[in-house]
Order: structure tokens, then sequence, then C-alpha cells
């Protein structure tokens, strides 16, 4: 689809309970306001799931509409295949726990830099999978994933996010029993395999913020399989979860790995097929793809526009405290399931939204000028290696070293932050930077309250 097929009507459909109270009340007029100041006419729905989406715009809009979907990646999932009938285009609002596939557009999580961002960018045209008829944009997975999708405790999934996720992963690691399967990747033979699971992924993130590989991207017309046999054990797991981390599970000497646009799958009949976090189908399973199907507005850096040679004043020093502020934040976020005072668990949990929140606002900015320059330290970023870290501090003190760890990575984020001349740098980067070492000073005095 083409710019110039656009009617310049926007739909804002947003899920009911995840909208902000205050939007109740203005209906939405600041996320309505940016499209119309993009030159669009907005129009809001707020829905109460998915279905109510796909009967608005199968009843309220025409083709070459542009549809603002407001949900995580299960709402997603469930809209796909009404947009691309409909002929209109999505723009994702990451309001899920995941949010992997605004995430893959690199999409911020902050809704109105998401919609900004996106609809001040072009439109792309995406792959989507298919297993047995049934649509994903992300991933769809067999075995540990989706037996973990049944054990996710609610109240857990609501405070911790996608660290529950994880909690649900291990304990379905150590409980479920592996499948015998046989695995026909494109005009490959046949493989009989023993799995704890096996996932082919789509998109760039599934899983909470999971790569399968560095380069994957939504629209490069193949599917990436990765399977974990049986006989990895549970040290060798956790290596995986780290390759995951950081989209190198390619090298791993644990896991096996494929990249075609056909799979099939025989055995373990009725074994559940996890898809965008919603289950979907059952074993056994057929795998496909549809190329460049899927119509989204697409953030500038999703089409690799970006000038790497542009510069400004301080470039090395942002660069870093960009890494080490996204290195605090998943350590906080690793910290939380871990700490058993509620004053220390509130600490954590509050942080890690908020600059959560900075750091995707500072990597939209930072993303023209090819910024950041490397992934973080995966030390401690896997909930698995914090929990070991853990077992040797049951202590009556271990929440006090827990907040004294963090008091140092945070004071060395601090002295970087000094560092920035930020009268000198431009304004979009600036802006989050001072959030940053705001919000960087009210963590230290939290933690030495907590200490106190």
């Amino acid at each position: 689809m083409k710019s110039t097929e656009l009617t310049g009507k926007v739909c804002i459909l947003l899920t009911r309970h995840k909208v902000p109270d205050a939007w109740r009340d203005n209906g939405a007029e600041p996320l309505r306001a940016i499209f119309e100041d993009a030159g669009y006419r907005a129009e809001l729905e707020l829905c109460d799931d998915p279905v109510a989406m796909n009967d608005f715009i199968n009843t309220s809009c025409e083709r070459g509409d542009i549809v603002v979907i407001g949900g995580g990646d299960g709402t997603i999932n469930a809209v796909i295949d009404t947009v691309i009938k409909a002929g209109v285009v999505m723009v994702p609002l990451p309001l899920g726990t995941a949010n992997d596939f605004a995430r893959s557009l690199y999409i911020p999580d902050d809704i109105l830099q998401a919609a900004r961002a996106a609809i001040n960018g072009q439109i792309a045209m995406l792959d989507i999978g298919r297993v047995n008829g049934k649509s994903f944009v992300n991933a769809a997975s067999i075995g540990v994933p989706a037996d973990a999708r049944k054990r996710i405790d609610p109240d857990l999934k609501r405070w911790t996010g996608a660290i529950s996720y994880a909690v649900a992963n291990w304990q379905s690691w150590n409980d479920m029993k592996p499948l015998e399967l046989s695995v026909t990747c494109g005009d490959n033979p046949a493989r009989n395999l023993k799995l704890r699971q096996l996932t082919v992924t789509n998109g760039q993130y599934f899983g909470g913020g999971l790569r399968p590989r560095e380069n994957k991207r939504l629209d490069d017309g193949k599917l990436h399989m990765f399977a974990i046999q049986a006989n990895v054990d549970t040290l060798s797991g956790m290596d995986i979860a780290a390759e995951l981390l950081f989209g190198s599970v390619d090298d791993s000497s644990y896991a096996i790995s494929q990249e075609c646009d056909d799979i099939r799958l025989e055995g373990g009949e009725g074994e559940p097929i996890l898809a965008d976090g919603e289950i979907i189908s059952q074993l056994p399973a057929h795998f496909t793809l549809e190329a460049k199907v899927l119509p989204v507005f697409a953030p500038n850096a999703f089409h690799g526009e970006t000038d790497r040679t542009a510069s400004f004043q301080d470039q090395e020093i942002v660069n870093d405290a960009a890494l080490d502020a996204l290195d605090l934040s998943l350590r906080l976020s690793a910290i939380y399931p871990m700490a058993t005072d509620n004053k220390m668990k509130a600490i954590c949990h509050d942080t890690a939204n908020r600059l959560r929140d900075i750091n995707r606002r500072l990597e939209l900015a930072l993303r023209p000028y090819g910024l950041p320059t490397s992934s973080p330290d995966p030390d401690l970023h896997s909930l698995e290696q914090l929990r070991d870290r853990a077992m040797s501090w049951m202590l009556p003190d271990a929440d006090m070293r827990l907040a004294r760890g963090l008091k140092n990575q945070s004071v060395e984020l601090g002295k970087t932050l000094d560092l920035c001349a930020l009268d000198d740098i431009p304004g979009d980067i600036s802006a989050p930077l001072k959030d940053m070492k705001e919000l960087i000073g009210d963590l230290q005095q939290s933690l030495d309250e907590f200490q106190a």
C-alpha cells in the first residue's frame, strides 16, 4: 500500500480497561492531537476486547483508513487478519505487558511518543507467520513456553510484567516432559528430535524482549526456528536464555537453529501451540509465511533512515549513559521478584517502569545518530542467573545487599550523566537525560531511606 492511497482518517481503537483514567474524561485529546497535528482526522473508539475492534474495522472503516490499535501482542494478533482483509493501515500502540511487536518496529513504550514516532514514519509491508492457518506476528512455540502460559500468575504479571513469563518458564522447564517430534524445515530431510521446546519466530523480538538473532526483521521473508533438545540441562538452558537476550542463539551449541519459510512438525498430538501470548492451535503443526501483506505505519528508524555520520557534543558520554541506564533498568526488573521487603519491591517496580520509559525515549532520539553502539553487559540480566546469585545471599540482610548494589550502580550512572553538557545537546536527547538525572536522584534517596 502507498501513502497516496490513504483517506486521511485515523480510527483510534483503545482497549477500554487499559486507557489512562484522564483520557476517559478528555476523550484521549492528547493522543488525538498528535494525529490531527500530522494532518489527519481522528476518531476515538473505546473497545472492550479485540472482537469489538474487529467489528469496528469491518463496519466503520474504509480501505486506506489508518487504524490505531491500543493493546498488547495478543490484541495485535487478534486483529491482523481483519486489518489485512479491510485494506487499512495499522499503527500499534504498546498497551500490553511485553509489546514485542511494537519493540520490533522500534516504537517506544510511551503511548504519545509511540504515536508520534509511528505517524511521522512511513508505511511498511510486514510478513506474518501462520501455523495451521492461524496468524502470528512475533512467534509461535510448543513445549515449555506453551506449558508456561497456563502457569502465569495474573497478580505477578500485573506487577512484574515480562518477569512473570520468566518465572512460569522456569517452572515448566523443570516440570514438563520432553516432546518427541519429527521436524521438517523447508526442503531439508525430516529430523526426529526429543525437545524441551521449539519456537518459530517472525519478528525481531518475542517472549518479553528475547531475540532469536541480531538481524531478524518483520519484513525479511523468512521464519526462524530454534529448538532446545531434551538433554540440555538447567545450566545450559540458562546459557540459551542469555543468548536469546542478545540475539545470538544461532551461535549456541545447545540449540538447533534453522531459517526457512515452511516448517512441519509431526508428533506430540494435541500439545498446545502458543502464538503471541495466546494458545491458538495444537500439534501437529504446519508453519508458513506470507510475505509483505500487513501494512503498518512504522518509525523511520525501522526503515533504516538514520544518519550515522551525524554527531553532537558529548556523543560518546551519552552513549555510555544510555547503555548504563538500560543495564540498570534490567537489573531493577530482575531484582523485584528476589526482594522480600515490600518497600524494596516498590522501589524496584516503580523505578524500573519510569526508567524503561525514559530509555525508550532516549533510544528513539539517539537512533538517527547510530547509537547506542553496543548491547549492555548480560551479567545478572537473566532471572535464573540472579536467582542463583540470590541463593548465596539467603541471609537476613539480603535486601540490604541488593539495595547497596543498586545504589552503587546508580551512583556510577549519575557520574556519567553529570559529565553531559545538557545545554549543548539536541533537545530531544537532553530532555530524557534530564528526566533520567532526576529519576536517579529519586532512586538514590529512596535507597538511602530504605537502608537507614
